[in-house]
């Protein structure tokens, strides 16, 4: 009885169709398909364009390592990241994990080859550079992802010291190999460095996007098939699970990870532990924040900008929790406007100037979090996968 106490009835009525009708889950496929098509793939796409672009400037970039294109390939990386962090919360199928352990359906690890923050080394970053192991593209994808990636990009691309991230027991600092670079060469390494990983980082968007193509791997015809025959989903309720899990995202990542360690408010001993800063270099931790939330928003109503869908919403309403649906959406609504009006890109920022609006937004988190993984996940029976990013720290 407890797990509904955060709002009104949200059990189904006398009226609501069987949750094993044929009506029930051809309504259930209509959800798959609309979040597979009209939010999920559109993601990708806009993802590998943007990609794409980040290649073209970083090219740039290292063929002349000027101030000025240093500034366009940091304005291609940004938009770039942002859009990915929409996809952060889309960790199914080829993007999601694979192996054995909890895998999710199709997952095939894809994520980290384009973003492995938390994994991140930017000691072994630099140590990269002296060696120059980014020199051959091809041989440098069987890298570590913690050197590669958005996330190596970013400190490449937006460090601003030529001094390395290494202890002064590490052999770049002991044998004198990074002193003797001297400033100049470190920054035509890093942008080499940085084409290479971006035209990396392309041809993974480019491969997920293809995977989830209709006419490439068809990732999106499973999803929205979810339950038929030819379906890599066994069932409606295996999509839902899945789609359950990768929105835990919100809860794990975004709100534990992001805010609440970051800020002081969880898992920190001190006042702040900006040392986790997710994009403590770009210092676009709360523009990802905002991006985060947005694609949950986009994942539970099933719709893009601009766009109207069938998603989590339609469904709570269709077996009689109604109530439960607008609670939901009105406190993702919360939470996206208290992201928007603390005012700035930097969590940083915001905690200096406004820690109190950083304590509601990790609050909003809280609210919707308990709707969506306590009444939402009771209601429609979902068991998610649990192996997530954070699960391991």
């Amino acid at each position: 009885m407890a797990l509904f106490g955060c709002g009104g009835d949200s059990s189904p009525d006398a009226g609501s169709p069987d949750a094993g009708s044929p009506e029930h889950e051809a309504f259930r496929r209509e959800i798959t398909a609309q979040i597979a098509q009209g939010v999920i793939l559109p993601t990708l796409r806009d993802f590998a364009d943007r990609a794409a672009a980040l290649e073209t400037a970083t090219q740039a970039y290292a063929a002349d390592p000027s101030d000025t294109l240093r500034a366009a390939a940091q304005a291609a990386w940004r938009d770039a990241m942002l859009v990915w962090e929409q996809a952060e919360l889309m960790q199914i199928g080829p993007a999601g994990m694979g192996g054995t352990e909890c895998p999710v359906v199709g997952g095939m690890d894809l994520r980290d080859e384009i973003y492995s923050w938390d994994l991140t080394s930017e000691c072994r970053i630099d140590q990269e550079t002296v060696d120059q192991a980014y020199a051959d593209v091809d041989a440098f994808a069987a890298e570590l992802v913690n050197v590669r990636g958005l996330d190596a990009l970013e400190y490449l691309l937006f460090v601003d010291t030529a001094e390395n991230d290494c202890t002064d027991v590490a052999p770049i600092n002991t044998d004198g190999t990074w002193a003797a670079l001297g400033e100049t060469e470190i920054t035509a390494r890093r942008a080499a460095y940085a084409h290479t990983v971006a035209t990396l980082v392309s041809r993974e968007a480019v491969r997920l996007r293809d995977l989830w193509e209709p006419t490439g791997g068809g990732f999106a015809t499973d999803l929205a098939t979810a339950g038929e025959s030819g379906s890599a989903y066994p069932s409606t309720q295996a999509a839902f699970n899945d789609m359950g899990g990768a929105m835990l995202y919100l809860d794990v990542a975004t709100r534990d990870m992001k805010v609440g360690t970051t800020a002081g408010i969880s898992d920190c001993l001190t006042d702040t532990c900006f040392d986790q800063l997710e994009l403590p270099h770009a210092s676009i931790d709360l523009a990802a924040v905002l991006e985060n939330l947005r694609a949950f928003q986009r994942l539970y109503l099933g719709e893009q900008p601009g766009a109207t869908g069938q998603g989590w919403d339609d469904l709570l309403v269709a077996i009689g929790a109604e109530a439960l649906a607008m609670q939901l959406t009105a406190a993702i609504a919360d939470a996206v406007a208290a992201a928007e009006g603390l005012g700035t890109d930097s969590l940083e920022t915001a905690v200096a100037m406004d820690r109190p609006g950083v304590m509601a937004l990790y609050e909003a988190m809280a609210t919707v979090q308990r709707l969506f993984k306590v009444d939402v996940f009771t209601i429609l029976d979902i068991e998610p996968t649990t192996c997530r990013i954070g699960d391991n720290d």
